[in-house]
């Protein structure tokens, strides 16, 4: 892992984020980039150093100390937690935020995200959605949501939630290197609700094999029973005591994603415990 990208709003789930990240960028030697986007209303008008072009007056000011203030605030980020022997670049920049973060993604060649996550429910998380649900479902590298803090960031036991049919190879590699690095259990559960009910025989069977197939170690296998697979991998966490829950997601958008929804969107939104996903294309 050499670079990690850090998008913030300031808010304290990003600043827990923030500290995340340095702890894993102390485990890795990996640089971090703290990134805030002013979101742009219309097509942007603006550069990140100042200049303007064609637009009102009034809308320039703003935009100007819009930028002015983001930048101490970013500054001020990351005066706050102390980061001494990990390299941290600051930017700000103004336009779209998803788009943004997906460029940087891609022109950094970024190893994992790291965000805040508020969490949201009822109409609103059907209505709107969050910025973080949006890079979980499309960023073309593993996402780490955080919460709540944790200043020493450990992880000892992980949920790897799946229902073991769909092919996650290029998501096992990922999640292997992060258990690699902490030197943690994997528990691989399998969530039986009555819609999809299996028997726990051939279930077990087939997480033995897609274990020996993925090459992973110090792993144990479950199947758990509950109403719906979230609740499921929710209160298994809970059972075990996990400090994280990794799932890969097959990044559906649009129409498709509204009909279907996403298991791991869901955890995103609700689990109290940090989430690393991966989007399988």
């Amino acid at each position: 892992m050499k670079r990690i990208l850090v998008p913030t709003d300031f808010s304290e789930q990003a600043k827990n984020a923030f500290e995340v990240a340095i702890a894993l960028a102390r485990k890795t030697g990996a640089s971090i980039k703290l990134l805030h986007v002013i979101e742009a209303p219309y097509a942007p008008t603006f550069s990140a150093t100042g200049d303007t072009f064609t637009q009102d007056n009034m809308e320039q000011v703003y935009v100007l100390q819009l930028l002015e203030s983001s930048r101490r605030q970013i500054a001020d980020l990351a005066k706050t937690i102390s980061h001494e022997g990990v390299d941290v670049v600051q930017e700000v920049d103004v336009d779209r935020v998803i788009g943004k973060i997906r460029r940087v993604i891609k022109e950094d060649q970024v190893d994992l995200v790291v965000m805040g996550s508020k969490g949201s429910s009822g109409f609103d998380e059907f209505l709107i959605g969050s910025n973080t649900e949006k890079v979980v479902r499309t960023a073309e590298c593993p996402v780490l949501t955080v919460k709540r803090r944790h200043p020493s960031f450990d992880i000892k036991n992980i949920v790897l939630a799946s229902d073991f049919k769909r092919e996650i190879g290029a998501a096992i590699e990922k999640f292997k290197s992060i258990q690699a690095l902490f030197e943690a259990k994997v528990h691989m559960v399998y969530i039986n609700t009555p819609g999809a009910f299996e028997s726990s025989s051939n279930v077990k069977n087939k997480m033995q094999k897609a274990a020996e197939r993925y090459g992973l170690t110090n792993y144990t296998l479950n199947v758990y029973n509950d109403v719906m697979e979230e609740d499921g991998i929710l209160h298994f966490a809970q059972d075990i005591n996990a400090d994280l829950i990794m799932m890969a997601t097959h990044g559906r958008t649009g129409f498709a994603h509204l009909l279907s929804g996403s298991i791991a969107e869901d955890l995103v939104n609700h689990a109290a415990i940090p989430v690393l996903t991966f989007a399988i294309k």
